[in-house]
């Protein structure tokens, strides 16, 4: 591997671990073993049983692009560099290297591995994927358009060539599951391919079952897969009415928990509970073009000083989670800027910050008005969010700011959010704690760099020209210092300006008994351990 690119990846890896280390464990010892420390002779089980739901097909074009449908679909596709819980490591890429200027990226890719109905896997595969989604986008989303040109060298060799650096390339290359050019070549819909073939990867497991009705996936060890040996035989993911119920009685054996059940386990030494890391969250956003008042700055830093995200931890999260930085990376990613204004919560500060713009209660009903205009505004969330929108519409009215509150089922939320038909919107999702580059897709005018595909959903109508400047910058930055610094002078603007408010960011108690199945791991800017493939295989041979 290229020394340079070695280097590179050695920070990434180093700075990687903070993250793992900000996992909190309940119980003595359990921090050693869920993070894949194993012994020599590493656990093998017949099978695992976690609590099923829908996910839609495992194809890259067919599981559904929320929720956990992604992570059923890479145990059966492959990338050429895959994620454990320390930083990146090679997969169906051996190896790589970086050009001087860091504009051209050479894989050499495995000689061993093999499709699942016994084709060779090559370097046409991975270009035929790359130019296949640009005219079919998968349902997950990743950003290659600074390549300008993909060669292959010979059967297990592949370059790409940039536009311009790319400091996350490596990241985003990590994103793209490679599928079949002879199967795939001559399918003109992907998201009506459904067939045994569709279904085709290099991954560990096969698709056994599936049944879109109750919810129901079986996955059973690929017998040629070149890689890491299964520890598990079968995943099987099973309807459950009551996922702590079925842990109790051992139906499934890994089960997320809320902080009022944690007694229940507590004394039980055969549970091992653990918090993951905080990087899931939940995120106001405003609609500047819907609504011109929100472009005004000082209205926005209102609502950050108004909303107590402290008692959203406390009341909703039940004291599991951080509250949100305006910087908008979370505590625990492992660029995060803890010098910024922390904006808390006092209702005097927010109406004085109005105040001070020229904001006033003019007719006695406690909302502020300015040359007619009141700041009164409507915010759509799910159904499942409405307590957190009561919260926030009680603490922004002692701020002189009414809002109406919109509950609604959540996919009609996610359209509106996406079609831009809303002021303000609550949404929830995970990935915060990926590369910080989400902060260019998600704020930066799409005219820079690369144009990006946006985390969580596009704040519509907010332009900074510092902010764009900045998102370029890092972009191009593959010095991870100077990155670094640039990041954090990106989290200063936007805690200043304040675009969007990340509320809290969720971190979530899971238990599992390590006499049942002990080889649990967290990708390193990952929230859960059931999603990486790793925690399935035995990771002694990977760092070797």
């Amino acid at each position: 591997m290229h020394n340079r690119e070695s280097r590179l990846r050695n920070r990434i890896i180093l700075a990687a671990a903070l993250t793992v280390s900000c996992i909190a464990l309940i119980c003595a010892g359990c921090l050693a073993q869920s993070q894949g420390a194993q012994s020599s002779s590493p656990q093998v089980v017949d099978v695992i049983h976690l609590s099923g739901g829908d996910s839609g097909y495992p194809t890259p074009f067919m599981h559904y692009p929320r929720g956990p449908g992604i992570y059923k679909m890479n145990l059966i596709f492959d990338s050429l560099i895959e994620k454990d819980d320390k930083g990146l490591v090679p997969w169906l890429a051996e190896s790589w290297d970086i050009s001087p200027d860091a504009k051209e990226y050479t894989f050499h890719l495995r000689t061993d591995a093999k499709w699942q109905d016994g084709e060779p896997f090559t370097a046409n595969d991975v270009k035929f994927t790359i130019e296949y989604e640009k005219e079919h986008p998968p349902a997950y989303a990743y950003d290659l358009s600074s390549v300008s040109n993909i060669d292959v060298i010979d059967d297990h060799t592949i370059k790409f060539t940039l536009s311009q650096p790319i400091a996350p390339f490596l990241d985003e290359i990590s994103s793209v599951k490679i599928i079949p050019e002879h199967i795939w070549k001559d399918v003109s819909d992907p998201n009506k391919f459904d067939s045994s073939d569709s279904v085709i990867g290099t991954g560990p497991y096969k698709l056994a079952e599936y049944s879109k009705e109750h919810g129901t996936y079986k996955f059973v060890a690929n017998e040629d897969f070149w890689g890491p040996k299964q520890r598990a035989k079968t995943i099987e993911f099973i309807p459950v009415s009551d996922a702590t119920v079925a842990f109790q009685q051992g139906e499934i054996d890994y089960v997320g928990l809320s902080a009022d059940l944690l007694d229940m386990f507590k004394s039980d030494p055969a549970v091992y509970i653990f918090q993951q890391p905080a990087i899931w969250g939940y995120e106001l956003s405003f609609n500047m073009n819907k609504n011109p008042i929100l472009k005004d700055k000082a209205v926005r830093q209102a609502f950050a000083y108004a909303i107590d995200r402290d008692e959203l931890v406390e009341k909703i999260g039940r004291g599991a989670g951080k509250p949100g930085s305006m910087g908008i990376l979370p505590q625990d990613h492992i660029w995060y800027n803890p010098d910024l204004p922390k904006y808390e919560h006092d209702a005097k500060k927010a109406t004085q910050v109005l105040a001070d713009d020229g904001w006033t209660d003019s007719d006695d009903d406690g909302i502020m008005d300015k040359d007619g205009q009141k700041l009164s505004f409507t915010i759509i969330l799910s159904s499942d969010q409405a307590r957190i929108g009561e919260l926030i519409k009680e603490r922004l009215k002692e701020a002189g700011i009414d809002v109406t509150i919109q509950a609604i089922e959540s996919k009609s939320r996610d359209s509106k959010l996406k079609d831009g038909d809303f002021e303000i919107g609550i949404n929830g999702y995970g990935g915060w704690g990926s590369d910080a580059d989400y902060l260019r897709t998600k704020f930066c005018g799409s005219s820079f760099g690369m144009e990006g595909s946006s985390h969580g959903r596009p704040l519509i109508g907010y332009e900074n020209d510092r902010v764009d400047e900045l998102s370029l910058a890092q972009l191009k930055e593959t010095d991870e210092e100077k990155r670094k610094e640039i990041i954090y002078e990106m989290q200063e603007v936007l805690a200043e300006e304040v675009p969007s408010i990340p509320l809290y960011y969720t971190a979530s108690y899971n238990a599992y008994r390590p006499a049942v199945y002990d080889g649990w791991m967290n990708m390193y800017d990952h929230h859960e351990m059931t999603h990486s493939k790793l925690s399935y295989l035995d990771r002694s041979e990977l760092r070797k």
